[in-house]
């Protein structure tokens, strides 16, 4: 398999990797057998890592054998560590990706730094960024957005349902206003728009949307921006406020 581009592993729980019924101390020696394989992927430039659990010490050996700068490297739907965060951050076959993709993990709980750093790392060629539902708050945002400033070369970024108040998506908006290539930009409703019960009105999706979306156009004129929430209970449609002025027709 040495010709082999791409690799998609998925739905692989709790570090088992399909071996049921095998003592703990086999398991992790054939764990270790399979990720040391890397090793010998020398065309491998695409890596899709969907709903696997990795303990620590094996993502640090997937990272290190691997032989070739990789283009794309998804990795969503699955529970990290701040280990796994510094592992990333440090391996240098990551600091030439185009596309990263962390959607569905949970990182309210990390720290955001060594995130941070894979964005320097990658600024010069990274296009396009997939944070949807890892319930990111406005702190951990703020330590992102340096480095994000940096990524002049983002053509879409994916940042729905997480927790951003309007001002730091403001600030997010200010720190892209020179991303040129942008040609698709998907952020959450602000949390203003909700209420203590998690509900929010028509009114303040639009108000406060069409603010930040004003703030962008004096920087830049966007070409595919929305803001979107939960899907609705009702119609099972996301509730979007796109250039269209478009809601979900619950809120109508």
């Amino acid at each position: 398999m040495r010709n082999l581009h791409t690799l998609s592993l998925a739905q692989i729980p709790e570090n088992r990797l399909g071996l049921d019924d095998i003592p703990g101390s086999e398991e992790k020696e054939l764990v270790g057998n399979f990720l040391s394989q890397f090793s010998q992927l020398s065309s491998l430039q695409h890596l899709s890592l969907n709903g696997i659990s990795l303990a620590r010490r094996h993502m640090k050996l997937l990272l290190r054998n691997l032989k070739t700068p990789l283009e794309s490297f998804s990795i969503t739907h699955c529970r990290l560590f701040q280990s796994h965060l510094k592992h990333l951050s440090r391996c240098e076959r990551l600091h030439q990706l185009k596309h990263l993709d962390m959607c569905g993990v949970p990182l309210s709980c990390l720290r955001m730094k060594p995130l941070r750093v894979l964005l320097e790392k990658v600024a010069n060629t990274l296009e396009t960024l997939g944070f949807q539902g890892c319930g990111i708050k406005d702190s951990q945002l703020s330590v992102l957005l340096p480095a994000l400033s940096q990524c002049s070369q983002l053509t879409k970024v994916d940042f729905y349902f997480n927790d951003f108040s309007v001002n730091v998506l403001r600030d997010l908006l200010r720190h892209t206003a020179n991303f040129t290539k942008m040609t698709t930009e998907q952020y959450p409703i602000p949390l203003e728009c909700y209420d203590e019960f998690g509900y929010f009105s028509r009114e303040s999706v639009v108000q406060l949307c069409r603010e930040l979306m004003d703030t962008l156009r004096a920087m830049r004129q966007p070409k595919d921006m929305s803001f979107a929430a939960v899907l609705c209970g009702s119609c099972l449609k996301r509730r979007v406020y796109d250039l269209e002025a478009r809601v979900c027709p619950c809120l109508q």
